[in-house]
């Protein structure tokens, strides 16, 4: 049987490869992710681990590796602060709404080929992640503060990628978009309907 300090090392090594995969969380990101219990009790937990951790606070405390939490883990993937972290935390959200898929990948790049009237044409794509669930392939755009139009020739790029994806795994891609408001939520599905995409449109307030 494992001693308490077996047990809070091995808990502490699972925060910190978790924080690897994702980069950046926030604590409520880590509190649902480990069961970490009360907020009472998060903090504590996450508090115990300030030496391995760079904290920055925002609206929340956000938190990513420093050095000393790399060598914990052995990982040598050096995370810095950057412009882009409200991206990072709602891309995170995803990650955990679906249970943190195993094939989950951040910004893969995807190079396929698509006919266009006599010839064919290779086209790449980079979604935010892509992963996959009930064996069914799903991409993931977060949308923040990208333009409509973006967000539209995005869509017709997936729509180019799915009988592609449909011909080779008998099966229809589904692409999640997660964004802000009810409003921009309307516009992406009826962009979606429009060029018939199988697509999931996700806010916070469907979390």
């Amino acid at each position: 049987m494992l001693s308490n300090i077996e047990k809070k090392r091995k808990r502490q090594e699972k925060i910190l490869l978790s924080l690897e995969k994702m980069g950046f969380a926030t604590r409520h990101h880590l509190q649902k992710l480990h069961d970490l219990g009360t907020d009472r009790n998060a903090i504590r937990v996450l508090k115990e681990m300030n030496e391995y951790m760079h904290i920055k606070r925002v609206s929340e405390n956000i938190y990513y590796l420093n050095q000393q939490g790399r060598e914990v883990i052995g990982s040598d993937k050096e995370i810095k602060w950057n412009n882009q972290i409200d991206h990072h935390l709602l891309r995170n959200d995803m990650y955990i709404y679906f249970e943190c898929p195993k094939d989950w990948e951040n910004e893969l790049p995807i190079i396929f080929k698509y006919q266009s009237g006599l010839s064919y044409k290779e086209a790449t794509i980079v979604p935010d992640a892509t992963f996959s669930l009930n064996d069914v392939f799903h991409f993931l755009e977060v949308d923040r503060t990208q333009s409509m139009t973006e967000n539209k020739k995005k869509i017709s790029q997936y729509q180019l990628l799915s009988p592609a994806i449909e011909q080779q795994f008998k099966t229809k891609p589904v692409l999640v978009f997660y964004t802000t408001t009810d409003h921009r939520k309307k516009i992406l599905e009826a962009s979606c309907e429009k060029v018939g995409l199988k697509h999931m449109i996700l806010t916070k307030e469907d979390l």
